[in-house]
Protein backbone atom coordinates (compact mmCIF):
# COMPACT_ATOMS: atom_id res chain seq x y z
CA UNK A 1 0.00 0.00 0.00
CA UNK A 2 2.31 2.96 -0.93
CA UNK A 3 2.12 6.39 -2.98
CA UNK A 4 2.83 6.51 -6.74
CA UNK A 5 4.74 8.82 -8.15
CA UNK A 6 2.33 10.18 -10.02
CA UNK A 7 -0.23 11.13 -7.08
CA UNK A 8 1.97 14.65 -6.75
CA UNK A 9 -0.49 17.30 -7.87
CA UNK A 10 -3.32 14.16 -8.94
CA UNK A 11 -7.14 15.10 -8.09
CA UNK A 12 -9.36 12.69 -6.74
CA UNK A 13 -13.16 13.06 -6.78
CA UNK A 14 -12.65 12.17 -2.73
CA UNK A 15 -10.03 12.50 -0.51
CA UNK A 16 -10.71 10.70 3.24
CA UNK A 17 -8.33 11.63 5.91
CA UNK A 18 -8.22 9.20 8.47
CA UNK A 19 -8.58 5.23 8.04
CA UNK A 20 -10.01 3.57 10.44
CA UNK A 21 -13.47 2.57 11.15
CA UNK A 22 -15.59 5.69 10.17
CA UNK A 23 -13.24 6.63 7.31
CA UNK A 24 -13.24 2.87 4.97
CA UNK A 25 -16.80 2.00 5.65
CA UNK A 26 -17.50 5.23 4.32
CA UNK A 27 -15.08 4.75 1.23
CA UNK A 28 -16.85 1.50 1.06
CA UNK A 29 -20.03 2.93 0.67
CA UNK A 30 -19.88 5.92 -1.63
CA UNK A 31 -18.03 3.33 -4.19
CA UNK A 32 -20.85 1.07 -4.11
CA UNK A 33 -23.17 4.18 -4.49
CA UNK A 34 -20.77 5.83 -7.40
CA UNK A 35 -18.43 3.37 -8.62
CA UNK A 36 -16.94 5.75 -11.50
CA UNK A 37 -15.72 8.30 -8.49
CA UNK A 38 -12.13 8.20 -7.80
CA UNK A 39 -11.73 7.99 -4.19
CA UNK A 40 -8.29 8.40 -1.72
CA UNK A 41 -7.75 7.41 1.99
CA UNK A 42 -5.13 8.70 3.71
CA UNK A 43 -4.21 7.11 7.18
CA UNK A 44 -1.16 7.72 9.26
CA UNK A 45 -0.93 3.94 10.51
CA UNK A 46 0.13 1.21 8.67
CA UNK A 47 -1.83 -2.02 7.12
CA UNK A 48 -2.04 -4.20 8.06
CA UNK A 49 -3.36 -3.02 12.24
CA UNK A 50 -2.71 -5.39 14.85
CA UNK A 51 -5.34 -8.26 16.09
CA UNK A 52 -7.97 -6.82 18.70
CA UNK A 53 -7.13 -2.91 18.25
CA UNK A 54 -7.07 -0.81 21.04
CA UNK A 55 -9.98 1.11 19.95
CA UNK A 56 -13.69 2.16 21.56
CA UNK A 57 -16.11 0.71 19.35
CA UNK A 58 -15.62 -3.11 20.15
CA UNK A 59 -19.11 -3.74 20.38
CA UNK A 60 -22.03 -2.89 18.00
CA UNK A 61 -25.57 -2.91 18.25
CA UNK A 62 -28.49 -3.40 15.65
CA UNK A 63 -28.18 -0.30 13.55
CA UNK A 64 -24.58 -0.18 13.27
CA UNK A 65 -24.64 -4.31 12.55
CA UNK A 66 -27.42 -3.84 10.15
CA UNK A 67 -25.24 -0.88 8.20
CA UNK A 68 -22.04 -3.19 8.27
CA UNK A 69 -23.78 -6.14 7.13
CA UNK A 70 -26.68 -5.12 4.87
CA UNK A 71 -25.91 -2.01 3.40
CA UNK A 72 -22.28 -2.14 3.12
CA UNK A 73 -22.61 -5.71 2.16
CA UNK A 74 -19.68 -7.31 4.89
CA UNK A 75 -21.67 -10.45 6.35
CA UNK A 76 -18.63 -12.63 5.26
CA UNK A 77 -16.34 -10.25 6.86
CA UNK A 78 -18.45 -10.26 10.31
CA UNK A 79 -19.25 -13.79 9.92
CA UNK A 80 -15.25 -14.15 11.42
CA UNK A 81 -16.38 -11.98 14.15
CA UNK A 82 -18.35 -12.96 17.24
CA UNK A 83 -22.36 -12.73 17.26
CA UNK A 84 -23.10 -10.91 20.10
CA UNK A 85 -25.43 -12.01 23.11
CA UNK A 86 -27.05 -8.61 23.84
CA UNK A 87 -26.32 -6.39 26.29
CA UNK A 88 -25.79 -7.18 29.99
CA UNK A 89 -25.69 -5.70 32.95
CA UNK A 90 -24.91 -6.81 36.62
CA UNK A 91 -25.94 -4.39 39.45
CA UNK A 92 -23.86 -3.88 42.63
CA UNK A 93 -24.46 -5.49 45.70
CA UNK A 94 -22.19 -5.65 48.99
CA UNK A 95 -18.57 -5.82 48.28
CA UNK A 96 -19.48 -7.14 44.55
CA UNK A 97 -17.32 -10.21 45.27
CA UNK A 98 -20.16 -12.52 44.55
CA UNK A 99 -21.79 -12.11 41.31
CA UNK A 100 -24.85 -14.55 42.04
CA UNK A 101 -25.58 -11.90 44.21
CA UNK A 102 -25.84 -8.81 41.87
CA UNK A 103 -29.00 -8.65 39.99
CA UNK A 104 -28.56 -9.52 36.73
CA UNK A 105 -30.38 -7.41 33.28
CA UNK A 106 -29.49 -9.35 30.24
CA UNK A 107 -31.23 -11.73 27.81
CA UNK A 108 -31.70 -15.48 28.21
CA UNK A 109 -31.48 -16.22 24.26
CA UNK A 110 -30.64 -14.41 21.28
CA UNK A 111 -33.60 -12.00 19.48
CA UNK A 112 -34.16 -11.55 16.05
CA UNK A 113 -31.82 -8.74 14.69
CA UNK A 114 -27.92 -10.00 15.28
CA UNK A 115 -25.20 -7.65 16.21
CA UNK A 116 -21.34 -8.50 16.93
CA UNK A 117 -18.29 -8.23 19.00
CA UNK A 118 -15.49 -6.32 16.84
CA UNK A 119 -12.08 -6.99 16.90
CA UNK A 120 -11.27 -3.62 15.57
CA UNK A 121 -7.72 -4.26 14.20
CA UNK A 122 -9.16 -7.87 12.27
CA UNK A 123 -12.18 -5.65 10.88
CA UNK A 124 -10.15 -2.64 9.93
CA UNK A 125 -7.69 -4.96 8.02
CA UNK A 126 -10.49 -6.44 6.43
CA UNK A 127 -12.24 -3.15 5.40
CA UNK A 128 -9.13 -2.10 3.98
CA UNK A 129 -8.89 -5.60 1.92
CA UNK A 130 -11.82 -4.97 0.40
CA UNK A 131 -11.43 -0.80 -0.11
CA UNK A 132 -8.35 -2.17 -2.39
CA UNK A 133 -10.31 -4.60 -3.96
CA UNK A 134 -12.89 -2.09 -5.10
CA UNK A 135 -10.19 0.25 -6.42
CA UNK A 136 -10.53 2.78 -3.78
CA UNK A 137 -6.72 3.48 -3.76
CA UNK A 138 -5.56 3.57 0.34
CA UNK A 139 -2.16 5.38 1.56
CA UNK A 140 -1.26 4.01 4.78
CA UNK A 141 1.84 5.22 6.95
CA UNK A 142 1.18 8.70 5.50
CA UNK A 143 0.18 11.85 7.98
CA UNK A 144 -1.58 15.04 6.89
CA UNK A 145 0.31 18.51 7.40
CA UNK A 146 -2.05 21.32 5.72
CA UNK A 147 -4.80 22.05 4.40
CA UNK A 148 -5.86 24.31 1.44
CA UNK A 149 -9.75 24.52 1.47
CA UNK A 150 -11.42 26.01 -1.56
CA UNK A 151 -14.73 25.25 -2.97
CA UNK A 152 -14.89 21.71 -3.92
CA UNK A 153 -10.99 22.26 -4.98
CA UNK A 154 -9.48 21.86 -1.93
CA UNK A 155 -5.20 20.60 -1.17
CA UNK A 156 -3.74 17.95 1.05
CA UNK A 157 -0.62 18.16 2.08
CA UNK A 158 0.67 15.19 3.66
CA UNK A 159 3.89 13.31 4.32
CA UNK A 160 5.06 10.03 3.53
CA UNK A 161 8.57 8.80 4.01
CA UNK A 162 9.87 11.93 4.42
CA UNK A 163 8.68 12.95 1.21
CA UNK A 164 5.86 15.70 0.87
CA UNK A 165 2.97 15.02 -1.26
CA UNK A 166 0.13 17.43 -2.77
CA UNK A 167 -3.47 15.85 -3.23
CA UNK A 168 -6.41 17.81 -4.45
CA UNK A 169 -10.13 16.81 -4.18
CA UNK A 170 -13.58 17.99 -5.23
CA UNK A 171 -14.33 16.60 -1.82
CA UNK A 172 -12.01 16.31 1.51
CA UNK A 173 -13.68 14.25 4.36
CA UNK A 174 -12.49 14.57 8.25
CA UNK A 175 -12.20 10.94 9.56
CA UNK A 176 -9.34 11.64 11.47
CA UNK A 177 -10.76 10.56 15.01
CA UNK A 178 -9.94 12.93 17.73
CA UNK A 179 -7.70 13.76 15.64
CA UNK A 180 -10.18 16.09 14.11
CA UNK A 181 -8.39 17.96 11.61
CA UNK A 182 -10.68 19.94 9.47
CA UNK A 183 -12.89 20.94 12.89
CA UNK A 184 -9.46 22.01 14.10
CA UNK A 185 -8.40 23.95 10.92
CA UNK A 186 -12.18 25.72 10.94
CA UNK A 187 -12.50 26.23 14.29
CA UNK A 188 -15.84 23.91 14.83
CA UNK A 189 -15.13 22.27 18.12
CA UNK A 190 -18.10 22.55 20.27
CA UNK A 191 -17.87 21.38 24.07
CA UNK A 192 -20.88 19.06 25.83
CA UNK A 193 -21.41 19.43 29.78
CA UNK A 194 -21.31 15.00 29.90
CA UNK A 195 -18.12 14.95 31.93
CA UNK A 196 -17.15 11.55 31.75
CA UNK A 197 -14.06 9.34 31.38
CA UNK A 198 -12.63 6.27 30.46
CA UNK A 199 -9.40 3.84 30.38
CA UNK A 200 -9.71 0.28 29.04
CA UNK A 201 -7.00 -2.23 27.99
CA UNK A 202 -6.70 -5.81 26.69
CA UNK A 203 -5.51 -8.96 28.64
CA UNK A 204 -4.91 -11.69 25.89
CA UNK A 205 -7.48 -14.09 27.44
CA UNK A 206 -10.93 -14.93 28.01
CA UNK A 207 -12.09 -13.65 31.28
CA UNK A 208 -15.78 -15.31 31.81
CA UNK A 209 -18.15 -13.62 33.54
CA UNK A 210 -19.88 -17.12 33.65
CA UNK A 211 -16.56 -19.06 35.47
CA UNK A 212 -17.18 -16.27 38.21
CA UNK A 213 -19.27 -18.92 40.68
CA UNK A 214 -19.69 -22.58 40.56
CA UNK A 215 -23.51 -22.19 41.80
CA UNK A 216 -25.34 -24.14 39.25
CA UNK A 217 -28.73 -22.59 39.57
CA UNK A 218 -27.38 -19.01 38.39
CA UNK A 219 -24.91 -20.77 35.56
CA UNK A 220 -28.21 -22.65 33.81
CA UNK A 221 -30.53 -19.39 34.07
CA UNK A 222 -28.89 -18.53 30.57
CA UNK A 223 -29.19 -21.19 27.48
CA UNK A 224 -26.15 -19.26 26.31
CA UNK A 225 -22.74 -18.09 27.62
CA UNK A 226 -23.08 -14.44 29.12
CA UNK A 227 -18.88 -14.22 27.38
CA UNK A 228 -20.51 -13.64 23.84
CA UNK A 229 -22.45 -10.16 25.95
CA UNK A 230 -21.40 -7.19 26.03
CA UNK A 231 -20.86 -7.60 29.94
CA UNK A 232 -21.40 -4.53 32.16
CA UNK A 233 -20.61 -4.20 35.76
CA UNK A 234 -22.59 -1.06 37.47
CA UNK A 235 -21.96 1.01 40.36
CA UNK A 236 -22.35 4.80 41.61
CA UNK A 237 -21.28 6.59 38.99
CA UNK A 238 -19.68 4.20 36.85
CA UNK A 239 -19.94 1.17 35.17
CA UNK A 240 -17.10 -1.16 33.80
CA UNK A 241 -16.77 -3.08 30.44
CA UNK A 242 -15.88 -7.02 29.17
CA UNK A 243 -16.07 -7.53 26.03
CA UNK A 244 -14.68 -10.85 23.80
CA UNK A 245 -12.58 -10.40 21.07
CA UNK A 246 -12.27 -12.88 18.54
CA UNK A 247 -8.64 -12.92 18.63
CA UNK A 248 -9.51 -14.67 21.97
CA UNK A 249 -8.53 -11.05 23.87
CA UNK A 250 -10.58 -9.23 26.22
CA UNK A 251 -11.19 -5.70 26.48
CA UNK A 252 -11.84 -4.52 29.88
CA UNK A 253 -13.04 -0.34 30.34
CA UNK A 254 -13.64 1.82 32.99
CA UNK A 255 -15.94 4.41 32.73
CA UNK A 256 -16.87 7.43 35.03
CA UNK A 257 -18.77 10.09 35.65
CA UNK A 258 -15.60 12.62 36.83
CA UNK A 259 -17.71 13.99 39.77
CA UNK A 260 -17.72 10.48 41.81
CA UNK A 261 -14.37 8.99 39.91
CA UNK A 262 -12.37 11.43 39.09
CA UNK A 263 -9.97 11.24 35.94
CA UNK A 264 -7.17 10.76 37.94
CA UNK A 265 -8.32 7.48 39.93
CA UNK A 266 -7.87 5.43 36.65
CA UNK A 267 -5.69 7.37 34.10
CA UNK A 268 -2.74 5.01 34.21
CA UNK A 269 -3.13 1.05 33.89
CA UNK A 270 -1.56 1.11 37.90
CA UNK A 271 -4.21 2.98 39.03
CA UNK A 272 -7.20 1.70 36.76
CA UNK A 273 -6.11 -2.05 38.71
CA UNK A 274 -6.37 -0.29 42.44
CA UNK A 275 -9.53 0.97 41.22
CA UNK A 276 -10.86 -2.36 40.50
CA UNK A 277 -9.71 -3.65 43.27
CA UNK A 278 -11.36 -1.42 45.02
CA UNK A 279 -15.15 -1.14 43.44
CA UNK A 280 -15.09 -4.60 41.25
CA UNK A 281 -12.91 -6.82 43.05
CA UNK A 282 -14.42 -10.09 41.84
CA UNK A 283 -13.19 -8.69 38.39
CA UNK A 284 -9.91 -7.34 39.23
CA UNK A 285 -9.52 -10.84 40.90
CA UNK A 286 -9.80 -12.54 37.44
CA UNK A 287 -7.25 -10.28 35.59
CA UNK A 288 -4.83 -10.31 38.45
CA UNK A 289 -4.95 -14.05 37.36
CA UNK A 290 -4.16 -13.38 33.72
CA UNK A 291 -1.69 -9.97 34.24
CA UNK A 292 1.29 -11.33 32.63
CA UNK A 293 -0.96 -11.20 29.53
CA UNK A 294 -1.73 -7.67 29.26
CA UNK A 295 -1.48 -6.20 25.97
CA UNK A 296 -2.21 -2.10 26.03
CA UNK A 297 -3.87 0.61 28.08
CA UNK A 298 -5.87 3.84 26.85
CA UNK A 299 -7.28 6.52 28.52
CA UNK A 300 -9.48 9.33 27.49
CA UNK A 301 -10.60 12.37 29.51
CA UNK A 302 -14.06 14.11 28.85
CA UNK A 303 -14.63 12.59 26.06
CA UNK A 304 -18.27 13.55 24.96
CA UNK A 305 -18.07 16.63 22.46
CA UNK A 306 -20.24 18.28 19.81
CA UNK A 307 -19.25 20.07 16.18
CA UNK A 308 -20.51 23.41 14.99
CA UNK A 309 -21.04 21.78 11.65
CA UNK A 310 -20.45 18.25 10.14
CA UNK A 311 -21.46 18.96 6.27
CA UNK A 312 -21.02 22.15 3.70
CA UNK A 313 -21.72 22.88 0.16
CA UNK A 314 -18.09 24.18 -0.03
CA UNK A 315 -16.58 20.33 -0.55
CA UNK A 316 -15.74 19.05 3.11
CA UNK A 317 -18.07 17.12 5.92
CA UNK A 318 -16.86 15.16 8.81
CA UNK A 319 -17.57 11.90 9.80
CA UNK A 320 -16.86 9.23 12.85
CA UNK A 321 -15.06 10.46 16.10
CA UNK A 322 -14.01 13.86 13.98
CA UNK A 323 -17.26 15.28 14.19
CA UNK A 324 -19.41 14.24 17.55
CA UNK A 325 -18.80 11.62 20.00
CA UNK A 326 -21.40 11.01 22.95
CA UNK A 327 -21.03 8.12 25.06
CA UNK A 328 -20.35 4.02 24.56
CA UNK A 329 -22.48 2.81 27.13
CA UNK A 330 -25.14 1.24 24.76
CA UNK A 331 -22.49 0.87 22.20
CA UNK A 332 -23.73 3.72 19.95
CA UNK A 333 -20.46 4.49 18.23
CA UNK A 334 -21.32 2.37 14.79
CA UNK A 335 -24.55 3.46 14.81
CA UNK A 336 -23.57 7.19 14.51
CA UNK A 337 -20.82 6.38 12.02
CA UNK A 338 -24.02 4.33 9.62
CA UNK A 339 -25.94 7.66 9.78
CA UNK A 340 -23.22 9.84 9.26
CA UNK A 341 -21.85 7.86 6.74
CA UNK A 342 -25.25 7.69 4.68
CA UNK A 343 -25.85 11.56 4.59
CA UNK A 344 -22.43 11.89 3.36
CA UNK A 345 -22.74 9.37 0.99
CA UNK A 346 -26.22 10.93 -0.30
CA UNK A 347 -24.85 14.43 -0.07
CA UNK A 348 -21.35 13.86 -2.49
CA UNK A 349 -22.92 11.28 -4.71
CA UNK A 350 -25.90 13.73 -5.88
CA UNK A 351 -22.78 15.92 -6.05
CA UNK A 352 -21.01 14.06 -8.55
CA UNK A 353 -24.13 13.63 -10.50
CA UNK A 354 -24.23 17.45 -11.19
CA UNK A 355 -27.12 18.04 -8.72
CA UNK A 356 -27.90 21.42 -6.16
CA UNK A 357 -27.16 19.72 -3.09
CA UNK A 358 -27.98 22.65 -1.03
CA UNK A 359 -30.95 21.30 0.40
CA UNK A 360 -29.71 17.76 1.11
CA UNK A 361 -26.77 19.73 3.09
CA UNK A 362 -29.41 21.24 5.00
CA UNK A 363 -31.48 18.63 6.34
CA UNK A 364 -28.85 16.19 6.71
CA UNK A 365 -27.32 18.14 9.34
CA UNK A 366 -30.31 18.97 10.76
CA UNK A 367 -31.41 15.58 10.94
CA UNK A 368 -28.23 14.38 12.07
CA UNK A 369 -28.14 17.05 15.01
CA UNK A 370 -31.37 16.51 16.74
CA UNK A 371 -30.76 12.37 16.51
CA UNK A 372 -27.69 13.31 18.46
CA UNK A 373 -29.55 15.68 20.44
CA UNK A 374 -32.10 13.50 21.34
CA UNK A 375 -30.37 10.84 22.60
CA UNK A 376 -28.13 13.20 24.81
CA UNK A 377 -31.02 13.32 27.63
CA UNK A 378 -30.39 9.45 27.38
CA UNK A 379 -26.83 10.03 29.16
CA UNK A 380 -26.10 13.74 30.84
CA UNK A 381 -26.31 13.19 34.68
CA UNK A 382 -27.45 9.59 34.38
CA UNK A 383 -24.70 7.99 35.66
CA UNK A 384 -25.71 7.62 39.65
CA UNK A 385 -28.61 5.94 38.27
CA UNK A 386 -26.38 2.98 37.50
CA UNK A 387 -26.27 1.35 41.33
CA UNK A 388 -29.87 1.21 41.43
CA UNK A 389 -31.47 -2.24 39.66
CA UNK A 390 -34.74 -1.25 39.67
CA UNK A 391 -34.59 2.04 38.25
CA UNK A 392 -32.13 1.35 35.47
CA UNK A 393 -33.72 -1.95 34.41
CA UNK A 394 -36.77 0.30 34.22
CA UNK A 395 -34.79 2.85 31.61
CA UNK A 396 -32.97 0.21 30.23
CA UNK A 397 -36.08 -0.83 28.49
CA UNK A 398 -37.24 2.18 27.90
CA UNK A 399 -34.24 3.88 26.21
CA UNK A 400 -34.69 0.34 23.82
CA UNK A 401 -38.37 1.64 23.22
CA UNK A 402 -36.53 5.40 21.96
CA UNK A 403 -34.36 3.43 19.96
CA UNK A 404 -36.23 0.42 18.51
CA UNK A 405 -38.96 2.14 18.46
CA UNK A 406 -38.21 5.36 16.77
CA UNK A 407 -34.53 6.08 15.22
CA UNK A 408 -33.63 2.25 14.28
CA UNK A 409 -36.86 1.55 11.71
CA UNK A 410 -35.60 4.60 9.78
CA UNK A 411 -32.29 3.45 9.20
CA UNK A 412 -33.35 0.14 8.75
CA UNK A 413 -36.08 1.44 6.33
CA UNK A 414 -33.21 3.31 4.58
CA UNK A 415 -35.52 6.46 5.49
CA UNK A 416 -33.12 9.15 7.01
CA UNK A 417 -32.02 10.50 3.57
CA UNK A 418 -35.21 10.85 2.23
CA UNK A 419 -35.92 14.49 3.01
CA UNK A 420 -39.65 14.27 1.86
CA UNK A 421 -40.48 11.12 4.46
CA UNK A 422 -38.47 12.87 7.31
CA UNK A 423 -40.67 16.01 6.97
CA UNK A 424 -43.87 13.60 7.80
CA UNK A 425 -41.72 11.49 10.70
CA UNK A 426 -39.87 14.71 12.33
CA UNK A 427 -42.84 15.64 14.39
CA UNK A 428 -43.34 11.88 15.99
CA UNK A 429 -39.65 11.90 16.33
CA UNK A 430 -39.91 15.41 18.16
CA UNK A 431 -42.56 13.74 20.16
CA UNK A 432 -39.93 10.61 21.02
CA UNK A 433 -37.81 12.89 22.25
CA UNK A 434 -39.40 15.59 24.06
CA UNK A 435 -41.18 12.33 26.43
CA UNK A 436 -37.64 10.77 26.50
CA UNK A 437 -36.48 14.32 28.40
CA UNK A 438 -39.25 13.90 30.71
CA UNK A 439 -38.97 10.70 31.65
CA UNK A 440 -34.84 10.91 31.93
CA UNK A 441 -36.11 13.90 34.52
CA UNK A 442 -38.35 11.01 36.34
CA UNK A 443 -35.05 8.51 36.69
CA UNK A 444 -32.45 10.99 38.13
CA UNK A 445 -35.36 11.88 40.37
CA UNK A 446 -36.43 8.59 41.19
CA UNK A 447 -32.88 7.58 42.37
CA UNK A 448 -32.15 10.17 44.66
CA UNK A 449 -35.19 8.73 46.72
CA UNK A 450 -34.61 4.87 45.99
CA UNK A 451 -32.08 2.57 48.01
CA UNK A 452 -31.41 -0.47 45.56
CA UNK A 453 -30.06 -2.49 48.59
CA UNK A 454 -33.35 -2.95 49.76
CA UNK A 455 -34.38 -4.73 46.63
CA UNK A 456 -34.02 -8.13 46.40
CA UNK A 457 -30.68 -9.69 45.30
CA UNK A 458 -29.55 -11.76 43.03
CA UNK A 459 -32.63 -11.99 40.24
CA UNK A 460 -32.46 -11.97 37.03
CA UNK A 461 -34.10 -10.48 34.58
CA UNK A 462 -34.89 -11.10 31.41
CA UNK A 463 -35.68 -8.34 28.96
CA UNK A 464 -35.64 -10.86 25.76
CA UNK A 465 -38.49 -12.33 27.58
CA UNK A 466 -40.35 -9.04 27.14
CA UNK A 467 -43.40 -9.00 24.51
CA UNK A 468 -42.44 -5.59 24.24
CA UNK A 469 -38.53 -5.91 23.15
CA UNK A 470 -39.11 -8.95 21.47
CA UNK A 471 -42.00 -7.01 19.27
CA UNK A 472 -39.61 -4.15 18.84
CA UNK A 473 -36.55 -6.13 17.70
CA UNK A 474 -38.77 -8.86 14.97
CA UNK A 475 -40.58 -5.52 13.72
CA UNK A 476 -37.04 -4.01 12.58
CA UNK A 477 -36.80 -6.92 9.87
CA UNK A 478 -39.96 -5.69 8.63
CA UNK A 479 -39.29 -3.07 5.74
CA UNK A 480 -42.45 -0.85 5.06
CA UNK A 481 -43.26 1.34 2.59
CA UNK A 482 -44.01 4.86 3.72
CA UNK A 483 -47.36 5.00 4.80
CA UNK A 484 -46.95 1.80 7.05
CA UNK A 485 -44.05 3.41 9.09
CA UNK A 486 -45.34 6.25 9.29
CA UNK A 487 -48.01 4.31 10.90
CA UNK A 488 -45.91 1.89 12.91
CA UNK A 489 -43.57 5.10 14.00
CA UNK A 490 -47.09 6.62 15.17
CA UNK A 491 -48.10 3.17 17.11
CA UNK A 492 -44.80 3.35 18.61
CA UNK A 493 -44.92 6.12 20.32
CA UNK A 494 -48.30 5.51 21.28
CA UNK A 495 -46.75 2.44 23.45
CA UNK A 496 -44.15 4.43 24.66
CA UNK A 497 -46.42 6.94 26.12
CA UNK A 498 -47.87 3.71 27.62
CA UNK A 499 -44.82 2.72 28.88
CA UNK A 500 -44.18 5.72 30.13
CA UNK A 501 -47.61 5.83 32.07
CA UNK A 502 -46.46 2.32 33.65
CA UNK A 503 -43.23 3.24 34.70
CA UNK A 504 -44.76 6.76 36.03
CA UNK A 505 -47.29 4.63 37.79
CA UNK A 506 -44.82 2.24 39.59
CA UNK A 507 -42.64 5.46 40.57
CA UNK A 508 -44.80 7.34 42.62
CA UNK A 509 -46.53 3.93 43.82
CA UNK A 510 -43.27 4.25 46.25
CA UNK A 511 -42.70 8.11 46.29
CA UNK A 512 -46.04 10.44 46.10
CA UNK A 513 -43.31 13.12 45.47
CA UNK A 514 -42.69 12.03 42.42
CA UNK A 515 -45.98 13.59 40.95
CA UNK A 516 -44.35 16.61 40.60
CA UNK A 517 -41.94 15.56 37.76
CA UNK A 518 -45.25 15.14 35.34
CA UNK A 519 -44.06 12.69 32.93
CA UNK A 520 -47.14 10.87 32.50
CA UNK A 521 -48.12 11.76 28.48
CA UNK A 522 -52.06 10.02 28.36
CA UNK A 523 -55.04 8.91 29.98
CA UNK A 524 -54.85 5.35 28.05
CA UNK A 525 -55.58 2.11 29.52
CA UNK A 526 -51.69 0.66 29.89
CA UNK A 527 -53.20 -2.89 29.45
CA UNK A 528 -51.26 -2.61 26.69
CA UNK A 529 -48.06 -3.58 27.82
CA UNK A 530 -49.56 -6.49 30.30
CA UNK A 531 -47.74 -4.76 33.07
CA UNK A 532 -44.12 -4.13 32.42
CA UNK A 533 -42.80 -4.86 35.45
CA UNK A 534 -44.60 -8.10 35.83
CA UNK A 535 -43.49 -9.16 32.56
CA UNK A 536 -39.85 -9.38 33.83
CA UNK A 537 -38.87 -13.35 33.97
CA UNK A 538 -37.26 -13.18 37.24
CA UNK A 539 -35.18 -16.66 37.67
Amino acid sequence: MGVRKELIEDKSDVVIMGGGLAGLSLAIQLKNKAPDASIMVIEKARFPRPEAALKVGESTVEVGSHYFEKILGLKNILDQEIRKLGLRFFFTRNDNRDITLRTELGPSHFLTVWSYQLDRGRFENALAKHCENLGINLISEASVRDLELAKNDSRVLFKKRGETHSLKAKWLVDASGRASLLKRKLGLAKSIKHNINAAWFRIAAKINVDDWSTDVEWKKRNELTRYASTNHLYGKGYWTWLIALSSGSTSIGIVADERIHPFNTINTFDKAREWLKNYEPQCSDRIEEKIDLFQDFLCLKHFSYRCKQLYSEDGWCLTGDAGMFLDPLYSPGSDFVGMNNGFITDIISKFLQGQNISQEVHEHERTFRSIFSGFTPIYEDQYSTMANSKVMSSKFVWDLMMYWGGIAPLFFNQKLTDIEFMNFARPILFDFFNLNVRMQDLYRAWTVLDDDQQHPAGIFLDYAELPLVKQLNRDLLVLKEDEKLLKQLRENLKSAGELADEIYSEAIKDYSELKDENVSTSSSSIAHLKGFYNEFTVR
